[in-house]
Formats: C-alpha cells, sequence, structure tokens
C-alpha cells in the first residue's frame, strides 16, 4: 500500500468521525468503501469525492469553469471541484444570465463538459424547468452526465430573473417539490442535490427566507447557496441548517469560511474573454504583434498536459498513424 493510499484512507476514516453528522454517516461509510475498494480517489464516484473534501473541514474553492481545457487545467492545479452554471450557455450565446436559454441547452452544455472530466462538478439544474417533474428528469440527466452537486433555484424563468425587489418567486411547495424530485430521481446516494434560494437578493427577508431553507432541508437538499445573505446571516444560517453553505466570492476564503460558509465559487470564467479582449486592442492599434498580451499565452508544456499530446502520440504511434 502507498503512502498516498494510506493517508486517504486515514482521512476519510477521520472524516466520517468528525463530519459524519454534517454530511451523512452512511454516504460516507460509502465513499470510505469505494476509496478501500478502489485503487485511489479516481475509484470513488464524483459526488463521494466531493462530500469527502467537503468533509476536510477546508475552505473549498470552486473556479467557475465554461470548458473542457479550464475543468482540466483545474485537475492539473489541484483543484478539489468546479462549478458551472447558466451563465457559461449564455456567454456562449452572448445572452445576459437571465434564464433566456433553456434548461435542455445548459443541461447539454453541462454534460459536454462534465463527460469529458474527472473533476467534481457543481452543476447548475437552473430551476429545473420549473415544475418538480420536469426537475426530476433535469436531475436525472445531469447525475447521468457526470454532476457531482447538482442545483435548483427558486426562480420562476426569467419573469423572475429579471423582475426586481418583491418579484414573485416560486412558491414554497412547487421548491419543495423540486427538491424532493431531485432525491427521488439521483440513484447515486452520494450526489449531492443543492437548493439556491434568490429570495434575499430579491428583497426577501431573513426569517421567511430562512423557513424556506428549513423546509428545504427536510425535503432532502444537501447543501445550500443561499444569494444575497452577508456573511453574518450566512453564520446564522448555517447555525440553524448544519448543513454545507456555498456562496460567490472574490475575496479572502479566510473570511467566508470564518462565518461558517464552506465553498465558494469564483468567476475566473470571464477573464479569459478579458484577455483576448486586450489582445485585440493591441493588435488594432500596432496593427501587427500582441507582444503584452502574449505574456498571458498558456505555457507549452501545461498545453500540452492539457491536451493529452504525449498520450495522442503514443496512440498514433500505436496504430501505424505514424512510425
Amino acid at each position: 500500500m502507498s503512502d498516498d493510499d494510506r493517508s486517504r484512507r486515514g482521512f476519510l476514516k477521520g472524516a466520517g468521525i468528525v463530519a459524519g453528522g454534517l454530511l451523512g454517516e452512511s454516504v460516507l461509510a460509502d465513499a470510505a468503501t469505494q476509496a478501500q475498494n478502489g485503487s485511489g480517489a479516481s475509484s470513488m464516484s464524483k459526488g463521494a469525492r466531493f462530500r469527502a473534501a467537503l468533509a476536510k473541514g477546508q475552505p473549498l474553492l470552486l473556479p467557475v469553469v465554461e470548458s473542457i481545457i479550464l475543468t482540466r487545467l483545474c485537475e492539473i492545479e489541484g483543484f478539489q471541484g468546479g462549478f458551472m452554471g447558466g451563465s457559461g450557455m449564455a456567454a456562449r450565446n452572448a445572452l445576459p444570465n437571465t434564464s433566456i436559454q433553456t434548461v435542455e441547452e445548459v443541461i447539454d452544455y453541462e454534460v459536454h463538459v462534465m463527460s469529458n472530466t474527472d473533476l467534481p462538478i457543481v452543476a447548475d439544474g437552473e430551476n429545473g424547468g420549473g415544475s418538480p417533474v420536469t426537475t426530476y428528469r433535469t436531475v436525472q440527466k445531469l447525475e447521468r452526465g457526470g454532476a457531482a452537486v447538482i442545483m435548483l433555484e427558486d426562480s420562476t424563468g426569467p419573469e423572475s430573473e429579471y423582475g426586481g425587489k418583491g418579484v414573485a418567486m416560486a412558491t414554497k411547495t412547487v421548491m419543495v417539490g423540486r427538491i424532493k424530485a431531485a432525491v427521488d430521481a439521483r440513484r447515486d446516494q452520494s450526489t449531492m442535490i443543492m437548493a439556491r434560494c434568490d429570495r434575499p437578493a430579491k428583497g426577501y427577508g431573513e426569517a421567511e427566507t430562512l423557513e424556506l431553507l428549513m423546509a428545504l432541508s427536510e425535503a432532502g437538499a444537501d447543501a445550500f447557496f443561499v444569494n444575497g445573505y452577508t456573511l453574518d446571516q450566512q453564520q446564522r444560517a448555517k447555525t440553524a441548517l448544519k448543513k454545507p453553505l456555498m456562496i460567490g466570492s472574490s475575496g479572502p476564503a479566510t473570511e467566508w469560511h470564518a462565518k461558517g460558509v464552506d465553498m465558494a465559487f469564483y468567476h475566473i470564467d470571464d477573464i479569459g474573454i478579458g484577455a483576448m479582449y486586450i489582445a485585440l486592442k493591441e493588435l488594432k492599434s500596432k496593427g501587427g504583434p500582441f507582444d503584452e498580451a502574449a505574456k498571458m499565452r498558456l505555457p507549452r508544456d501545461v498545453a500540452a498536459k492539457v491536451i493529452d499530446q504525449a498520450d495522442w502520440l503514443a496512440r498514433a504511434k500505436r496504430y501505424g498513424v505514424i512510425n
């Protein structure tokens, strides 16, 4: 047994004791069993690996990934998860991120990326398609496509996305139905169901929001993304729910983790298009090379790793494509 295997098994055993109440003792036991029966982390399901990462009790940083290349860069750099939202699909079509794209478009986009990476992904299921019945199918498709975590929100669609303070959101009954449908639809119990609540960002009060969150927790939600809560409110929600919380952040992990938040996604995805815009401006102004922007190019050795260049070259030789 390698030192790596020993440390991993030791961690999972400890995690089951320390975090069993937070993440579910039976699920953590399953994750430990998978690790023991396999040769390492890759033998565990993506959901089990995501839960194990959370069980470490350390801030979990989730880069927003919008392509296969970006997910593979995250793997190379040792990230334990990533986040994919409808924002990526909207950006592909140069649309505002207001649920204009259909749920099917988002699912197809996310599955295309997730099926080509080993990185555990928090996948945005939008509002599940509206009805809890369509939510059931949404979760089926995302889980089969490789999602580690499936997030479902309390929006009604573009109506609530575009609406301001006090706009009508999905009712408590509908949202509870979405979570129950998601729990029933998943086949791997390590796949996490995350409830997203945008009510605070739309002017709804803390007490009313927490009442909904407690109902969603009782319905089976494993984790929560509460959009619009301050960090102090996040801490109060964590005390009440006793389940993992996620936020969107651009600040130090120490700040949100100190308030009981377990994970945060960071929008690094829009940096790439910004770099290309700088290159375009430089190219236009100079009428030729873009020396400054070129400094941001991916190093050749890293680019080769991302596309598995050595492996494909070896296959080409093996199959007689090249000598």
